[in-house]
């Protein structure tokens, strides 16, 4: 049964916020290990410090607070709400605009992965994965059906992530169990791997989420 238009739109809406969210629980979780790393080096002070004092055994090396605190800081300063306006509008101003004359005529857009794998999380009922992309797109996609074979399905993707053989996943959230997502997503926040959804896998929704993924890569340089 084919979606109505109305349902087409809900499904941009989500897949559009789900990007914006998946890019900021990437952001808040290196601050937040930034955090714990911060609170681990001024606890082994505090009991290192005290273990001198009563001649006790010292705990195991740390890091310092002092680096541990200059890490956290440089996390915070790296958000996009505290980069300078200035630089911004400096670049935008270098950017050459294209003259009318020589003006190329707009293109469909067709995004292209980046090194590595694009990885679809979802199955597709009733459609040929093929069919589902455009040629460029499809030759260098790895689909993994979890429906069909659960979360064993994920196998080693994460790993994957992990070692940078993966350019960008893409989850069909509305088809895909979250915990069957959740350690791939968590190894993309780790690795800083883009990831975007796509509903039930619409074709329009799944370029939608991979012009996301390209997004997001210009977007962290």
């Amino acid at each position: 049964m084919s979606l109505s238009p109305f349902d087409d739109v809900v499904e941009s809406v989500r897949a559009a916020l789900n990007a914006k969210r998946s890019d900021l629980s990437q952001r808040l979780a290196a601050i937040e290990a930034a955090l714990h790393a911060y609170e681990r080096a001024v606890e082994f002070e505090i009991a290192a410090g005290f273990a001198s004092e009563h001649q006790l055994k010292r705990p195991a090396a740390h890091v310092g607070a002092a680096e541990a605190a200059s890490h956290l800081a440089r996390v915070v300063a790296s958000l996009p709400e505290l980069q300078p306006a200035k630089g911004k509008a400096a670049r935008e101003s270098a950017a050459p605009e294209p003259e009318a004359e020589t003006a190329a005529p707009a293109q469909s857009q067709k995004p292209r992965p980046a090194r590595g794998k694009l990885v679809i999380i979802g199955a597709i009922s009733g459609r040929e994965k093929s069919s589902a992309l455009p040629s460029e797109l499809a030759d260098d996609a790895e689909w993994i059906d979890t429906e069909r074979d659960g979360v064993h399905a994920v196998g080693n993707l994460p790993q994957r992530i992990k070692q940078g053989r993966v350019s960008g996943v893409v989850i069909l959230d509305r088809v895909v169990s979250h915990k069957h997502t959740e350690p791939v997503v968590a190894a993309a926040r780790e690795a800083r791997v883009p990831v975007a959804f796509a509903g039930q896998g619409g074709r329009a929704s799944l370029l939608r989420a991979i012009a996301q993924l390209e997004e997001m890569r210009r977007e962290r340089g």
